[in-house]
């Protein structure tokens, strides 16, 4: 049986990581989290040199078709949506699809149309394909880090902005907004869990990991998951309500009470783990079992039931100040 990464727990572990005592991880995660402090791993010191050698380097070359009379058409679609006629701009657009589906021109103009309309799934799915035929393309990375953020899928945001930084040139004003609110997430992670925002995503991770299995209904190994998670991050009260939820389909009734009070004593408001554990309460106190009553179960997606407080991160304002230049 392969061994799971020990950081996301869902891909094959396949690198020993110095800060997690040589245990494994998988390439993504071990790219992601890795920072100054992996001086003396070998993986660090090839992405170091990569660094340098791509900075001495032209850029990967790729064979794709460029239409500039597309793409004054694409501006003046956008330029219809950023003034409020999203309609006109999208019969543009979806015309414009028909012959030039090659062009990642207009997969990021239907991104940023979805964008718009608030369909930020589709606006991500959009961008991925812009960046599938030419991945250097800075603007379909910064507005899929902001789709993603609106999302909440914090995971695809950070992933997305460090892209930002990383292809673009220190000068672009994408490069400088990335940074901008890359480190605003990061002072008000920080702020809201005292958290290192490569710890804030990895304990993501193992939450995200733990609550597909708990949707699995595998309720001991979310467990474990929930569990990994709380080293990390022991603050969330969505875990331990989650975890409460998990213990009590196992009728863990002592377990299940604990992890339900210490969500609400970090969060008196709390109301998920305020209402699950009255009602998982109430079936005890009939001799009933849980699992056999609730078929459907509040849980939560971490910090989907939460806003962080300051946030800047404003897909549309940004949009409007780069339609309109």
């Amino acid at each position: 049986m392969k061994q799971k990464c020990n950081i996301c727990s869902n891909a094959k572990g396949q690198r020993g990581c110095l800060l997690k005592g040589m245990t494994l991880i998988c390439p993504r995660c071990c790219a992601e989290t890795r920072n100054s402090e992996c001086e003396g791993c070998s993986y660090y010191k090839d992405s170091q040199k990569f660094a340098i050698e791509k900075s001495q380097k032209s850029p990967r070359h790729f064979t794709i078709r460029l239409a500039p009379e597309v793409d004054d058409e694409i501006d003046r679609a956008l330029r219809m949506v950023a003034a409020g006629n999203i309609a006109g701009g999208e019969i543009v657009i979806r015309s414009l699809m028909k012959d030039n589906a090659d062009l990642y021109t207009i997969h990021f103009a239907m991104g940023t149309l979805h964008a718009f309309k608030g369909q930020y799934a589709e606006a991500i799915a959009c961008f991925d394909k812009s960046i599938e035929i030419y991945p250097y393309y800075v603007d379909s990375w910064f507005n899929r880090a902001l789709s993603a953020q609106k999302k909440l899928d914090i995971i695809e945001m950070v992933y997305s902005l460090r892209k930002v930084i990383e292809l673009g040139d220190i000068r672009d004003e994408a490069v400088g907004k990335a940074k901008e609110l890359l480190g605003d997430f990061e002072q008000i992670t920080y702020k809201e869990t005292g958290l290192k925002l490569d710890e804030y995503v990895v304990s993501l991770k193992k939450f995200n990991a733990a609550f597909e299995l708990m949707q699995d209904k595998q309720w001991e190994k979310a467990i474990v998951g929930y569990k990994e998670a709380i080293i990390i991050n022991p603050t969330a009260p969505q875990t331990y309500g989650n975890m409460g939820l998990c213990y009590a389909h196992l009728n863990e009734e002592k377990k299940a009470m604990e992890a339900f009070d210490r969500a609400i004593a970090l969060d008196p408001t709390y109301e998920p783990a305020i209402i699950n554990r009255a009602i998982f309460k109430e079936t005890v106190t009939k001799g009933l079992e849980f699992s056999e009553t609730q078929t459907e179960i509040k849980v939560i997606e971490y910090i989907k039931d939460y806003s962080l407080k300051d946030n800047k991160l404003l897909i549309h304002d940004y949009l409007n100040d780069e339609i309109n230049k």
